[in-house]
């Protein structure tokens, strides 16, 4: 009898602020089951051609080779550019202390990307230090937007996630709906 590789479900990682996550709409919230282990990413109010960096987390020793991401953001108003877009990005590290070892020497904190980079580093160079993870194509028809962002596949244990807003239009100024989602893509010979 021959094995199959199959896939099958890991623990998802997920992003955002604990004390401010209720989404009222259950078809745009990512998250399966309670989230218990929350890594902080406050996209609350961040402006058009802005970006944000959440705090460093670690992937584990043995960990998935690739992770489906998923986005969802609010908006201000239903106002987003048709086909602009909310990029995301993975600042790779090589340390587990948050404040060592992180693209351009960001902070490894929850902050505006690039929070506490070296020198006068703007965001277009910061990103380009950055994994490209894929984008969430946005429409004009709602102010809350989800859908699929892309596949990441780490380069090491510890990282960051990036989110650059090129839609057009705020966030909005709460953390109600926002979040990130990372489901690990685990191959199991059965």
């Amino acid at each position: 009898m021959a094995n199959e590789v199959l896939q099958k479900v890991g623990t998802q990682i997920r992003f955002f602020v604990t004390g401010s996550f209720s989404p009222v709409d259950v078809a745009t919230n990512w998250t399966i089951g309670s989230p218990t282990d929350v890594v902080v990413l406050t996209l609350s109010a961040v402006a058009a051609a802005a970006g944000r960096q959440s705090d460093k987390v670690d992937l584990g020793a043995t960990r998935a080779a690739a992770y489906e991401v998923l986005g969802c953001v609010d908006f201000t108003g239903e106002t987003p550019t048709v086909g602009g877009t909310v990029d995301y990005y993975w600042a790779p590290s090589t340390h587990t202390t948050q404040a060592n070892g992180n693209v351009a020497g960001n902070s490894g904190a929850d902050a505006a990307a690039p929070g506490g980079a070296l020198g006068t580093i703007t965001l277009t160079e910061f990103v380009r230090q950055c994994i490209y993870i894929g984008s969430l194509v946005v429409h004009d028809g709602a102010s809350v937007q989800n859908g699929f962002v892309g596949v990441l596949r780490p380069t090491g244990r510890y990282g960051q996630i990036i989110v650059i807003n090129n839609s057009g239009d705020a966030f909005e100024a709460d953390d109600i709906e926002a979040h990130t989602v990372m489901n690990p893509i685990v191959d199991e010979i059965q």
